[in-house]
């Protein structure tokens, strides 16, 4: 049976002394030393193969720490106490058994579950070492590099809505500030710059969202606040992963197990959120207070990597009147900037070395184009019909049942959730009899997928649904030729829901 959302449909000519035609097929199954530096995203040498061996506690899936530190080809865990720490010539990792908190690097972040012991063995959540070691130690795994062309800035209040007030300053002065000032440098460093609000002036919430969406390349999204509280410092938040609790909230119970717009892009996100962090804090010396998770409701539908700086404490007398200062507010968009720099640095790694590989493929994708239209007027179902070529370099000769078509469709749901679809695979044929790519360099595959009306009770089970988008894969030889999606990134989200195989 296929996955969910995918076809798995083989295409081939019904004589069988006819060479095979290429295939669609699934992708197989359900989803430098030691110490604080200002530099945490620097990967090191590929990590060893390493045989996991999940051990199930509390219904959730962890690894002991020894496998852990084997896999990031670290010596042995020590520990002193409930204290355990990983450490080898790039990366320490510090954390406490029953304590969600971590230090790595000297950096402060957040584990989504708590280091668990059992029988006397230290266990991480396998989500956590997915979802926050390996995007910081291993950042270029699972992605391919991409240009940050647009960075789109939120300052907090702004109106009517004053935000936090000090004597010194209101958080939608602040705010605005430490934007306008970002704005400058970006754009001086050939950034396009997208601001919710340049003036004090209200925008909802909505109107924000809006703002961000129009933009459909390679972009960031930073919303800016203060804090108030009883501390003082610096921290930045992404959204929690689907399935997992805010920082603030337990870590036991009921989870949120949908996927929004917002959770594509995470890895990236918690990427952007390290190098604001150190950056705002390095330049700022001020408290660490970490990266953490927080369910901020402009966080949710934005589908490109996201974070929110809380840039210091306007109920903290002392922090307050610094932040009440240009010189200061300076220093923060400084910080915010260098951060800017260095994710922009980090997305574009390898760049050079990938538009070479692209070159030598022998296949890829063209343009990908999606129709969709009504199935009926007044009827909830649709059709969108995926025009898919397939292009072979001039000097290669196809072997046809090598070719590999993987395909995910994907759906809105009423609750603004993301979800595979749960219509029929769709229906796949090759617009030329037989695909060989002797004839002509590029062989179009087409894909009908029906969402038919739902009735009652398929709406009570899964929801109001409309067309969301498209991941494809092309696949050669048992490896990964191209990938690509609509929306842009979409495919970012794709181990969510399934295995994909094989990797790219």
């Amino acid at each position: 049976m296929p996955a969910r959302g995918q076809s798995n449909v083989p295409v081939r000519p019904k004589n069988k002394e006819i060479p095979a035609a290429p295939q669609i097929k699934p992708a197989g199954g359900a989803k430098p030393s030691p110490g604080k530096t200002a530099e945490p995203l620097v990967p090191p040498a590929p990590a060893p193969k390493v045989e996991w061996k999940p051990e199930y506690y509390k219904g959730r899936a962890y690894v002991p720490v020894e496998q852990v530190a084997s896999y990031y080809d670290m010596g042995k865990p020590s520990a002193s106490g409930k204290a355990i720490t990983l450490q080898n010539k790039i990366f320490r990792i510090e954390m406490t058994r029953g304590e969600r908190r971590i230090r790595l690097n000297g950096w402060t972040f957040y584990f989504s579950f708590s280091v668990a012991e059992r029988y006397g063995h230290t266990l991480v959540s396998v989500f956590d070492v997915r979802n926050v070691l390996d995007p910081i130690m291993r950042p270029n795994d699972r992605r391919d590099p991409a240009v940050l062309k647009t960075v789109v800035i939120d300052p907090s209040g702004g109106g009517k809505e004053a935000g936090i007030k000090s004597p010194f300053i209101a958080e939608k002065d602040l705010t605005l500030d430490v934007a306008l000032r970002m704005a400058e440098k970006l754009k001086a460093a050939g950034f396009k710059v997208v601001l919710t609000r340049d003036s004090d002036q209200f925008v909802s919430s909505e109107e924000r969202s809006r703002i961000a969406e129009v933009v459909t390349e390679e972009a960031a999204f930073i919303s800016l606040r203060a804090s108030s509280g009883s501390t003082k410092g610096f921290e930045t938040s992404t959204l929690p992963p689907a399935g997992t609790p805010a920082t603030s909230e337990s870590d036991t119970g009921g989870m949120d197990m949908r996927l929004f717009a917002g959770n594509i892009n995470d890895r990236e996100s918690l990427a952007l959120a390290t190098v604001l962090q150190s950056g705002a804090v390095t330049t700022l010396k001020t408290t660490d207070l970490g990266i953490k998770r927080i369910r901020f409701a402009e966080l949710r539908d934005i589908s490109m990597a996201a974070a929110v700086c809380r840039v210091g404490y306007l109920s903290h007398r002392e922090e307050a009147q610094k932040l009440g200062t240009p010189e200061y507010r300076e220093q923060i968009a400084q910080g915010l900037f260098s951060g800017i720099l260095r994710y922009a640095k980090f997305l574009s790694d390898s760049m050079e070395e990938r538009l070479e590989e692209e070159k030598k493929r022998p296949l890829q994708f063209g343009k990908i184009t999606a129709t969709c239209s009504l199935e009926g007027a007044g009827i909830n179902g649709e059709q969108v019909v995926l025009e898919i070529p397939v292009t072979a370099a001039e000097s290669v000769s196809v072997d046809s049942p090598k070719v590999e078509v993987q395909l995910f469709l994907f759906e809105d749901r009423e609750s603004g959730e993301i979800d595979v679809t749960t219509a029929d695979p769709p229906k796949i044929e090759w617009v030329s009899v037989l695909p060989d790519w002797k004839a002509t360099r590029t062989e179009l595959l087409r894909a009908t997928y029906l969402r038919p009306p739902f009735g009652a009770a398929e709406t009570k089970a899964y929801g109001r649904r409309s067309y969301h988008g498209y991941v494809a894969r092309l696949i050669y030889d048992g490896r990964v030729m191209d990938e690509t999606s609509d929306p842009p990134n979409l495919n970012r989200c794709l181990f969510y829901f399934t295995n994909v195989f094989p990797r790219r």
